[in-house]
């Protein structure tokens, strides 16, 4: 029999292994990972340079399916490659506090269809998800992530699932202000020394009306003043996990004065929110055009050049008065020409806006299922919206995060040319096609991201994806292939 001594010893060395590997698993040491810290309206890394993030939300742990939706069309790792290929640092993913509990099963995805960002068999969609809480896939989610260079802002979109048209304030019956601090402490604790979690954006959307119960700023009712939920829930967080960013939220009133949900932030000027580590906060508004909702300022006979000042009124004067960050959380559209155009018009002159104040943003959404605005997917989950595409690309920042996976393009089952071979990162031509030509790069949009003139074509620095390789000789017709960067 061994000694209790020694049992308890052989324990403590397992449970010290098993800890070692669950921070290997989430964050490999040898990565190249900053977290973020603000310093009056900027966000910057630990070598001092500024940063934004841009980024995308991806919506469906907060629905009843418990899981990101487009999972019974796609693989996780295609979704999250194509979002890294668009050029986005970023994904806000919603969650509803009932995903977090022991006992949330999540919905039975049918798969269909193919992913080109990720080429595996059908049957072996998201096997990694197979068996798996809702927790745990976002876990998952998050690891992949972590390897493509992402950053992640987890959002509580809601109490319930499913809830948040219903639910004005950070709490309900079922779901104490208590609760709801306890489970962001729990992820504060789960998700420590993993810097892809960037963020916590600490409860979507406060609002309603002061006179209904709805979400308040600085009147002094603890039961509806969000300023001082948040400032107490931020507090609670950073005590175990100083890293990460605490984004805030407005709310719909503020004295008279109505804004959008959860993006009045009128009450900044009087009542700041007070972190332990003020170099840790983040406001974060959210915009939105008349698909939305058709606010009377979309009809004034000087829009849209009213916007300016309105969007300054409401929040902009937090970067503007150099107060602090703003991320805005979500901003969308479904059609450029809806309401006579003014959709349309709205969006640009608010995509320049952005451009002037130069705010990190998520966009609303890559859900192609959003009812209100659509998504920068098409309704088969892999097409892009290019418009859209076309229209936020260009804001968009570099990579916060160095990709932690190595490079390893493999060519295609399905290749047919004998002439291109790849060599770790680089791809080469067959010596004996060496005829004057070019080897192009091109990505499932159809660009050329990358061309060289001769026979050698270096894939450093590419983000992770799905690419067609082209070789374009003089003598003869041109060789595609396809290869897959990991």
């Amino acid at each position: 029999m061994v000694p209790v001594n020694r049992k308890k010893t052989i324990l403590e060395v397992v449970q010290r292994i098993l800890l070692l590997l669950s921070l290997l698993f989430f964050f490999p040491p040898s990565v190249s990972a900053s977290y973020l810290t603000a310093k009056g309206s900027n966000l910057y890394n630990d070598k001092g340079e500024v940063v934004r993030l841009t980024g995308v939300n991806w919506f469906g742990f907060e629905t009843t399916n418990m899981f990101p939706h487009g999972l019974w069309a796609r693989d996780y790792h295609g979704i999250l490659n194509q979002i890294a290929q668009m050029g986005f640092n970023c994904i806000r993913i919603p969650y509803s506090n009932d995903m977090l509990r022991d006992d949330a099963t999540p919905g039975e995805p049918n798969f269909f269809g193919e992913d080109p960002f990720f080429p595996r068999d059908k049957t072996q969609f998201n096997v990694e998800l197979t068996g798996c809480t809702p927790l745990q896939m976002l876990d998952e989610i998050i690891r992949y992530a972590g390897v493509l260079g992402l950053t992640v802002v987890l959002d509580n979109h809601s109490r319930e699932h499913d809830g948040y048209m219903n639910e004005l304030v950070w709490y309900t019956d079922k779901t104490s202000e208590q609760q709801w601090i306890d489970d962001w402490v729990m992820l504060a604790q789960r998700y420590k020394n993993n810097p892809t979690v960037i963020g916590f954006d600490l409860e979507n959307e406060p609002h309603g009306k002061t006179t209904s119960g709805g979400a308040t700023w600085g009147t002094g009712n603890i039961a509806t003043d969000w300023n001082t939920a948040a400032q107490k829930c931020g507090n609670a967080i950073l005590a175990v996990n100083p890293d990460v960013l605490i984004i805030i939220e407005g709310v719909e009133q503020y004295g008279s004065t109505m804004y959008w949900w959860g993006s009045n932030m009128r009450g900044v000027k009087k009542q700041p929110i007070v972190l332990s580590h003020p170099e840790k906060l983040v406001y974060s508004p959210h915009e939105y055009g008349p698909e939305v909702h058709q606010q009377p300022w979309f009809f004034e006979s000087g829009f849209p050049d009213n916007m300016t000042k309105i969007w300054d009124d409401a929040f902009g004067f937090i970067v503007k008065e150099n107060i602090a960050p703003i991320l805005i959380g979500e901003f969308g559209i479904s059609n450029m020409d809806s309401y006579e155009g003014k959709a349309g018009i709205w969006f640009e002159k608010f995509i320049e806006y952005m451009k002037t104040i130069g705010c990190s943003w998520t966009f609303w959404a890559l859900n192609p299922n959003s009812g209100d605005t659509g998504g920068l997917l098409d309704n088969d989950w892999t097409s892009t919206v290019d418009w859209k595409v076309d229209h936020v690309n260009p804001l968009c920042a570099p990579l916060i995060n160095e990709p932690i996976a190595v490079k390893k393009p493999f060519r295609s089952s399905n290749e047919s040319s004998h002439y291109i071979r790849i060599h770790g990162k680089i791809v080469s031509v067959d010596s004996r096609h060496t005829s004057n030509g070019s080897l192009s790069l091109i990505d499932m949009r159809g660009r050329t991201v990358r061309r060289t003139t001769g026979t050698l074509l270096s894939l450093e620095g590419i983000v992770p994806g799905v690419y067609s390789v082209q070789y374009l000789p003089a003598d003869h017709g041109s060789t595609v292939i396809r290869i897959t960067i990991n």
